[in-house]
């Protein structure tokens, strides 16, 4: 048997992957990470979508979310994003409660002129699009928030390739494959 200090450090590194993962914890005190799809890979939430941007017309990035919902057949409800959607302790709506979580996801796309130094001036390079994307996983009958999810990219933009609409579709197949690891699976690696 070891001392207490070790026992407690034992602990630590056992519990180091769950807390790595992000995994969120039950009433029962257990790490359990939410599972948005069923074994056969059946959607198990309802989908809140709120798109802002300066830069970029959301409607290019809302029709491929929607297009990836109506895959999973979920309806996807574009909100605002101060929508009670993304409020903890906000039950879903009765209907949205046959499905376990509630998921929420707030996007952000953005294009702007790159700096370049060498010219002195800033603007005068390719364009550099990036996003910043927040997805959050809701118990659905409790509304408690059980997982929140970061991810952001930004890329310059390749001369050759012309408009920027292709770097926008890449990154959000790369934030839905965080979500969907059968999405992430079926897209050819970049």
């Amino acid at each position: 048997m070891g001392s207490p200090t070790m026992g407690k450090w034992r602990w630590a590194v056992a519990a180091l992957p769950c807390l790595l993962a992000g995994c969120a914890t039950t009433g029962a005190g257990g790490a359990v990470p939410p599972q948005l799809f069923d074994a056969d890979a059946h959607a198990r939430f309802s989908f809140y979508f709120s798109c802002v941007s300066k830069t970029v017309n959301c409607e290019i990035v809302e029709r491929q979310f929607d297009a990836w919902a109506t895959m999973h057949h979920v309806t996807m409800h574009t909100v605002a994003r101060d929508d009670p959607a993304f409020s903890a302790g906000k039950p879903s709506q009765p209907t949205e409660q046959a499905v376990p979580y509630r998921l929420a996801v707030r996007y952000s796309p953005e294009m702007a002129p790159s700096q370049n130094s060498l010219a002195g001036t800033g603007g005068t390079g390719l364009p550099m699009v990036s996003y910043a994307g927040t997805a959050q996983i809701f118990d659905s009958t409790s509304g408690s928030l059980l997982k929140t999810q970061s991810y952001h990219d930004q890329k310059m933009a390749d001369q050759d390739h012309g408009a920027a609409n292709p770097y926008l579709q890449a990154q959000v197949e790369a934030f839905l494959g965080h979500l969907d690891p059968a999405y992430a699976k079926a897209r050819p690696s970049s």
